[in-house]
């Protein structure tokens, strides 16, 4: 019986060549692009499970509360936290922190330096919890004594494929000898590191006392994980919680803070912090965007769903041509059973020789083109390293035939014997309208994702358009890195002036555009209370504000002539006015400073969140006699040029820096990129949907094609009737796509109202958007280029009949 499906299956492929290149073509771009998708899915839905005990793994959270009652989340904890847990409570197993560090970091080893953006400190335990794999080192060694374990990547970067431990890395001048090497983290990791080096501060029981342990808890800057028990219930830690709280937070927020404040902590499974992590929680790591992954998973049900309408389309509408067939295999004995059987196998014939094609369409995608940047992932097709991916594939393909080919088995085997033998047989309006109904749904598809793009496009421009509240063109950013080169910055930026092209320059701690440091420091109110208050601050040398344009709604800048300036004077943005109902701001004090100027209100973060409450406190020109961590300080320079002889310019800029610091390499970047990168995944995902979009625009053009290939020859006679009876070429196109007109306007209005609800949602992520309703000429457009599409791929198809002799027209049979 397989011999015969088979047998019947490739002649009727032989036979109508232009039905199965049409169909395989479909098909087999739908699997490729699902297949695309579904492995960005699996590295998106598996974060950090590459952990053998990620379900006994949980990182600690913790909220502090106010004494207005405000609360302050964070996924930081107190260095003490982890080891305090692990002795006094039973349940925790054991515990590791991780203390990140921000900044770059210029290691060195003899002549070649490089910068390193993923580092971090951890306690020795890390080995023990989470799952490295060790290529030279003894892993055993690592868990007891120090260690600086660094990655393949790094290892390669310096050596190459020679073994590094015992080999001699240096940072500012000081030495570390490279103990481990670790293969790279996968990427779906969501703490990621090059270096770890194990922590130098001793634990809590060796230099403190309990009082001064206590209120060192109020102090974080670590990442804590606890292990847990097999099954462990994270509900049942608030037993554990409150419990610490009595017995060691009260009476040290006491002696800190001068009065009981709240403090909780929870657990978070390791697995759930990339797409589950509070939205409020400052110092998170990067997480990700769950409407990411419904947008993925949609686009590819939709290329599915486009490439099944036009298998079932074209098998349908082929009806006629294999009645006379279904007929005489019913006369001859064969069952309806075996009939749909025969069909089906059609489809997983189809579908299978799709797949082949579709897995080389995914490899030459994945290495010559940038789709894997865009996705943000290393994706492969490596069925080696993942043997169950080739499993999944075969069922996914499997299923993916069946979901075809199920609904053209049922229609083309209930055919009636006796009326399939008739000369006149053709499809029933049954079926027809199932073909306008499924033809409907791939319009609407393709609608709404070209809506999308229009929408995302429409508000990226928005952003890049929108008013900041300072100047970002022209403005390079310098890092200054080092206390002895800060310590140099006045006569640098004295020798930077002597340039015509640079109009001004200043320093800061943070760049706009980064995420600012919060602190709780006391600000005066209108009834001359001072109660601690959460706010963003910056730190900026003179003439920043001049540098980035920012102005001011009253009161002053920083003088250069006024030394009292700094360290009694402060400035506060129009937001903190706002938050603390102040009447006159220039006579209020911040932790003790008075209020000298008040700026306009100016994103210094993502256009996702509303301007929040900031101070804007002035560096001393040098930093002195301070000596702690001189070699870890940073600061950037921000340079205003006039955008002159750019090559020129920077080229200065390089050469004074090499004379202030020839120990670093030059880096810089314009504030403009640098702010740019705030929505690179929003302008990733809008490259994706317009991509996909074009995907299953093809798709359906394909399907269009094929369908109206069909149609025309069925309506042989009437175009040869009508031609006799005077009817023009152009009449005749009208006639054949009238119908489908229809069904794009239809589609047109259930794909408008799903483009809305999925636009609206996406953009309420920003607390700057387009008015969703003041755009909707997008609706519209979207509607045209469909129907353009549509109409000429039909018209194309038609011409050809439409200009044929109407004398062979009448004969066809």
């Amino acid at each position: 019986m397989f011999l015969n499906f088979l047998k019947v299956t490739l002649r009727t492929l032989y036979r109508e060549k232009v039905y199965a290149i049409i169909n395989i073509a479909g098909l087999s771009i739908a699997i490729a692009c699902c297949t695309i998708l579904g492995l960005w899915l699996k590295g998106e839905l598996t974060y950090d499970q590459h952990n053998k005990k990620y379900k006994q793994i949980f990182r600690v959270e913790c909220e502090y509360v106010e004494e207005d009652g405000k609360t302050n989340a964070t996924a930081m904890t107190t260095r003490l936290l982890g080891p305090i847990l692990t002795e006094e409570y039973d349940e925790v197993k054991g515990f590791v922190r991780f203390a990140v560090i921000e900044q770059k970091l210029l290691l060195r080893h003899e002549d070649k330096a490089f910068y390193w953006d993923h580092t971090a400190i951890a306690s020795n335990s890390v080995f023990e919890i989470f799952d490295h794999d060790f290529i030279y080192g003894d892993p055993e060694t690592a868990k007891t004594k120090p260690f600086y374990a660094v990655s393949e990547t790094f290892a390669k970067k310096y050596w190459g494929n020679e073994n590094p431990v015992g080999k001699i890395i240096t940072r500012e001048g000081y030495p570390a000898i490279i103990t481990h090497v670790f293969a790279d983290l996968p990427e779906n990791s969501h703490l990621r590191y090059d270096v770890l080096c194990s922590e130098e501060i001793p634990f809590f029981t060796e230099k403190q006392d309990a009082a001064e342990r206590d209120i060192s808890l109020w102090w974080t800057g670590y990442y804590t994980y606890l292990l847990m028990p097999k099954d462990y219930n994270v509900h049942d830690f608030k037993d554990i919680a409150d419990s610490f709280y009595k017995r060691h937070m009260v009476a040290s927020g006491k002696a800190v803070h001068g009065g009981t404040l709240g403090w909780d902590v929870w657990l978070q499974p390791l697995a759930d912090i990339h797409y589950n992590s509070n939205s409020g929680l400052k110092h998170d790591l990067p997480t990700g965007n769950k409407n990411y992954l419904y947008g993925f998973a949609a686009v590819a049900i939709f290329i599915l769903l486009v490439a099944c309408i036009n298998y079932m389309n074209l098998a349908t509408a082929r009806a006629a041509k294999r009645a006379k067939e279904v007929g005489l295999r019913k006369i001859l004995g064969s069952d309806r059973l075996r009939l749909m059987l025969q069909f089906i196998g059609e489809s997983l014939f189809f579908v299978f020789i799709a797949m082949f094609i579709g897995l080389v369409i995914v490899e030459v995608v994945l290495k010559l083109t940038p789709l894997s940047q865009l996705l943000g992932k290393n994706l492969s097709l490596d069925f080696s390293q993942q043997p169950l991916l080739i499993a999944w594939v075969i069922i996914f393909s499997f299923l993916f035939g069946l979901m075809s080919g199920i609904y053209p088995a049922i229609y083309l085997s209930s055919l009636v014997p006796v009326s399939t033998l008739m000369s006149d047989s053709r499809s029933g309006k049954g079926s027809v309208r199932m073909r306008e109904l499924l033809v409907l749904v791939q319009f609407a598809i393709s609608i709404c994702v070209i809506v999308c793009t229009l929408i995302m496009s429409l508000q990226m421009q928005y952003l890049y358009s929108k008013s900041l509240g300072f100047k970002k063109e022209n403005r390079v950013i310098v890092p200054l890195r080092t206390g002895n080169v800060i310590d140099r910055y006045p006569v640098m930026k004295k020798e930077m002036l002597k340039n015509s092209s640079i109009l001004v320059v200043s320093t800061c701690t943070k760049v706009i555009g980064d995420v600012l440091d919060g602190v709780m420091i006391p600000i005066e109110n209108n009834n001359g209370t001072s109660p601690l208050t959460d706010v963003n601050y910056m730190d900026v040398g003179n003439d920043f504000i001049n540098v980035m344009g920012i102005e001011m709604a009253e009161g002053r800048d920083y003088s250069k002539r006024l030394i009292t300036d700094v360290g009694n004077a402060i400035i506060v943005n129009e937001a903190l006015v706002k938050e603390m109902g102040w009447d006159q701001p220039l006579s209020r004090r911040v932790a003790g400073n008075r209020v000298i100027g008040v700026v306009k209100d100016f994103n210094f973060g993502s256009l996702h969140r509303l301007v929040s409450p900031l101070i804007i406190n002035k560096l001393p020109n040098k930093i002195g006699n301070y000596t702690q961590d001189r070699d870890k300080m940073i600061q950037y320079l921000v340079v205003n040029i006039t955008g002159e002889e750019m090559p020129q310019t920077l080229s200065f800029i390089e050469d004074t820096m090499a004379e202030f610091d020839p120990i670093h390499p030059f880096e810089f970047k314009f504030l403009d990129d640098y702010l740019n990168e705030l929505y690179f995944s929003e302008q990733r995902l809008m490259k994706l949907v317009g991509i996909f979009a074009a995907v299953c625009i093809f798709i359906s053009c394909l399907g269009l094609f094929g369908l109206a290939a069909f149609t025309t020859e069925q309506r042989t006679k009437e175009i040869g009737v009508r031609k006799v009876m005077g009817a023009s070429t152009m009449q005749l196109i009208a006639m054949l796509v009238r119908n489908m007109f229809y069904l794009v306007m239809v589609g047109a209005v259930v794909a408008s109202l799903a483009a809305y609800y999925a636009m609206d949602e996406w953009l309420s992520d920003f607390a700057y958007r387009i008015n969703i309703n003041s755009e909707l000429w997008v609706f519209l457009v979207s509607a045209l280029i469909v129907v353009f599409v549509a109409l000429v791929t039909i018209a194309a198809q038609s011409f050809k009949t439409a200009q044929s002799d109407p004398v062979k027209a009448l004969r066809y049979e």
